[in-house]
């Protein structure tokens, strides 16, 4: 009777075991998933890490491949023409011609040169204002003669302009070129 005694409590507690489990597993929280949307495909499994080259690889030398050539070096623009103008503030035009250079701003450059040349050499412009008939006309001291404007011209100004230079520039001050 002792035997049929403890088999009677194991089967009692194995018993007891078996209805605690169900008891614990009906009354555990379960998550519900939603329905699977037919419309997104599934997910790709993710690829792995990309292998890395063999040790010994990175100490071959390089396979050698043929260098493309270089191409031919474009030819450099030779000079055209640009017609341009040059002229001062308050000002009529100083000079206007054509000039030959690479670029724009090279011509600018040569125009203005061309233009402070061109009122270098160029004569003064005669006095519009006619003396009356039997007056004589009163010059400034140190003017003998039309020739004489010259000599007082070329007068050196401070920083080594002269009035004539200091004209020359005011009316080559803005050259434009197309």
């Amino acid at each position: 009777m002792r035997t049929a005694k403890s088999l009677w409590s194991l089967s009692g507690f194995v018993g007891f075991i078996v209805g605690l489990a169900i008891a614990l597993h009906e009354s555990a929280v379960m998550a519900q998933l939603p329905a699977p949307n037919p419309l997104v495909a599934p997910l790709s499994t993710p690829s792995g890490p990309a292998l890395l080259p063999a040790p010994g690889a990175a100490l071959a030398a390089p396979s050698l491949a043929a260098v493309p050539t270089l191409p031919a070096a474009s030819p450099t623009p030779g000079p055209r023409a640009f017609n341009c103008s040059c002229f001062g503030p308050g000002e009529g035009t100083g000079w206007m011609g054509q000039v030959s250079a690479p670029g724009y701003f090279a011509a600018r450059q040569t125009a203005t040169g061309a233009c402070l040349t061109y009122n270098e050499r160029r004569e003064p412009a005669p006095a519009n204002v006619a003396p009356a008939e039997g007056e004589v006309p009163v010059m400034p001291p140190g003017f003998a003669g039309p020739n004489a404007a010259a000599s007082v011209n070329a007068t050196p100004l401070p920083g080594g302009l002269t009035i004539s230079n200091a004209a020359q520039e005011q009316a080559c001050a803005q050259c434009v070129c197309d």
